[in-house]
């Protein structure tokens, strides 16, 4: 048995959380006469678990009804806490692992190729990028997009990760926005978002390359792999899409 005071300490939870706690009958620990609250190891348990869905972004009510349901179904919450937990985990050490090449760059003037410097970087999954694609073009495409990149989260960023890729290093080396091998990329880009997301007819394809650009956000992001990167691969959908339409 634990009192308030040593779950505070041994959880990180403040005493004002607990009792708060408490008196919403989230987690209601014994209490002795002499008015003290002890604690139980299955109070404990039940303390990592509203833990763990804090950190998942769930509210203390949603929290609440989660504790209520059966084993199995606590159970299979914990399964998809896990899940998302190892994601969360492969992230952050992909990203240290991006740190320490740039320390490392810096200290000891070893050279980080461009792609090396956005590794652990994803800029399509956003929920504020998706509120601006249903602003953009509609709630149904949208759903379909979703719906169609199911499980193949992973394989759609890195396709479109490595095409923004290629457009940079293409307007490194000075060829035309509009030169053949650029154009072959935009078309790379079209037939990706074709597969992944939905049946984007070229005159969408037009409007999304203008919204690269119109776009602040999506500007920033694409511009991280080279100052102008949005707008080379504006100018580049716009030719490939006059190509296209002659």
């Amino acid at each position: 048995m634990y009192l308030i005071k040593k779950v505070s300490e041994m959880s990180g939870v403040s005493v004002r959380a607990l009792r708060h706690y408490d008196k919403i009958g989230l987690l209601s620990p014994q209490k002795q006469e002499n008015g003290y609250r002890y604690y139980s190891e299955e109070d404990m348990s039940f303390l990592q678990m509203i833990l763990f869905y804090k950190y998942l972004g769930f509210s203390l009510k949603k929290i609440k009804e989660l504790l209520k349901q059966e084993e199995s179904q606590v159970l299979y919450h914990l399964k998809n806490q896990l899940t998302l937990l190892q994601k969360e985990k492969q992230k952050l050490l992909t990203l240290i692992d991006t740190l320490e090449k740039t320390i490392a760059s810096q200290e000891r003037r070893v050279t980080m190729s461009t792609k090396e410097k956005f590794n652990g970087f994803t800029y399509q999954d956003n929920q504020k990028y998706r509120q601006a694609a249903v602003d953009l073009y509609g709630k149904e495409v949208v759903e379909e997009a979703i719906e169609k990149q199911k499980g193949k989260e992973q394989e759609l960023t890195d396709g479109f990760n490595n095409i923004f890729f290629a457009f940079s290093e293409n307007r490194s080396k000075g060829i035309s926005s509009a030169a053949k091998e650029t154009i072959v990329l935009a078309e790379k880009l079209h037939k990706h978002l074709c597969e992944y997301a939905f049946d984007c007819q070229l005159e969408v394809f037009a409007s999304i390359g203008r919204g690269y650009v119109q776009n602040v956000e999506f500007k920033q992001n694409l511009d991280k792999f080279g100052d102008g990167t949005a707008q080379y691969i504006c100018d580049a959908i716009q030719q490939y899409v006059k190509e296209k339409e002659i």
